[in-house]
């Protein structure tokens, strides 16, 4: 018996989540596991005989913790990056919470497979050792429709005040597939807003117009909404038919006054948009090429800088964690969240305080049908996705802002 890829996926201020598998030499099985704190015990799991999502509460802020697993007849853990000796829970909340929402971004709907080996322009190429694909009739289910079907479940066990979906929702941009993401929205127990990303438009490039914003009964972006006294800028990042993302100067000016009033209203801002933006000295690589064209992205970061009350800004696109940092956008983080259809599939939750902070944590989705799925996929490209996606931990779970304006 083994305990094969466990990881600390999220923290908060009270909770340390984690995922792991018991396996015998036959594979995953449903065997008993232990997990410990500090040495005591604290969940026993009886299985799935698969990828297990287990969340400890109860914990103390701001405090380092040991977690260990244990099974009958498994050896030692091996600790890494994914695992490491020890954790520490985020510092105690200092103001009030206000407000709270759920992000999900690249969701995806209708896609045929993913997988395989890459191409230059980022398409999937063909299967090749190392590089296996999962396609949408692997199952009675696709794919793509059960995770986002169990995200929007999990993100109502949740109880946040409103979900914001960040693009790339239909994937190929056709009528059918934003049909299906509509029903799938429905599900949701609270309000959402969704804006469209690059593949959400991509129906131009086979000739067909398609109002995406109207079948899925949304207002188009850019717009605002409010939650607890702070404001969410909702931004447009496409140019249509195109898969990197442009900031032109009507979209400029546009943002320019949203953030002016915001500064007089005294209001905490977060900004959402599907692209990410890239300095010029980044453009070259592949998930740089397909982000903010440079010379729109400089301008976007001089005007964040003017702005103490953004306080970050939310991004889709990438398909990975990362939290990003540009010198003349001041210290506000720009953050990229993993995709829903795969690993580590998911959605970002955010609290907001009165005091100007807000905390995030990244939640892998929790049933069965997708943790096998998601596992699955973090094996693809010859072992790289899962290092890729999932990022580190500080950049899936953190808390930033505060003090009212300033950062």
């Amino acid at each position: 018996m083994s305990i094969t890829s466990p990881e600390i996926f999220g923290v908060t201020e009270s909770t340390i989540t984690l995922s792991f598998a018991v396996e015998s030499a036959s594979g995953p099985v449903d065997a008993r596991a232990e997990v410990l704190v500090d040495g005591e015990l604290r969940v026993v799991s009886e299985g799935p005989a698969g990828t297990r999502l287990i969340r400890i509460d109860q914990l103390e802020a701001d405090r380092p913790y040991r977690i260990e697993i244990s099974a009958d007849g498994a050896g030692p853990l091996e600790r890494d990056a994914f695992f490491p000796e020890q954790v520490t829970t985020l510092p105690a909340v200092r103001g009030s919470l206000v407000g709270s929402f759920a992000s999900l971004n690249d969701l995806h709907f209708g896609e045929e497979r993913f997988g395989g080996s890459p191409g230059e322009d980022g398409e999937f190429g063909e299967e090749a050792p190392g590089y296996p694909a999962v396609r949408e009739t692997d199952g009675e289910v696709p794919y793509w429709l059960f995770m986002n079907q169990d995200a929007v479940a999990d993100i109502n066990a949740a109880g946040v005040d409103m979900a914001v979906i960040k693009g790339d929702i239909a994937d190929r941009g056709r009528r059918e597939q934003f049909e299906v993401a509509a029903r799938t929205f429905a599900r949701f127990e609270m309000p959402h807003h969704a804006f469209l990303g690059n593949h959400d438009h991509y129906a131009l490039l086979e000739g067909e117009e398609v109002d995406g914003y109207g079948l899925l009964g949304q207002a188009p972006a850019p717009r605002c909404v409010d939650l607890g006294g702070w404001r969410l800028v909702l931004l447009d990042t496409v140019e249509p038919g195109e898969h990197h993302g442009v900031f032109p100067d009507g979209r400029m000016r546009w943002l320019e006054e949203s953030l002016e009033e915001t500064r007089e209203l005294g209001m905490p801002t977060l900004l959402l948009m599907h692209h990410q933006p890239v300095p010029p000295e980044f453009r070259n690589t592949f998930t740089n090429r397909i982000g903010i064209l440079s010379e729109h992205s400089l301008r976007l970061f001089d005007l964040i800088g003017k702005h103490p009350q953004v306080k970050a800004v939310l991004i889709g696109h990438t398909h990975q964690n990362r939290v990003r940092r540009y010198p003349a956008a001041g210290s506000v983080p720009f953050v990229e969240i993993n995709c829903v259809k795969d690993y580590p599939g998911g959605f970002g939750h955010y609290r907001l305080y009165d005091d100007g902070s807000f905390r995030q944590e990244v939640r892998r989705t929790s049933r069965a049908r997708s943790l096998a799925h998601s596992t699955r996929c973090s094996g693809f490209f010859k072992g790289g996705y899962r290092r890729f996606a999932l990022g580190s931990l500080e950049e899936r779970s953190f808390v930033w802002g505060g003090a009212g304006l300033s950062r």
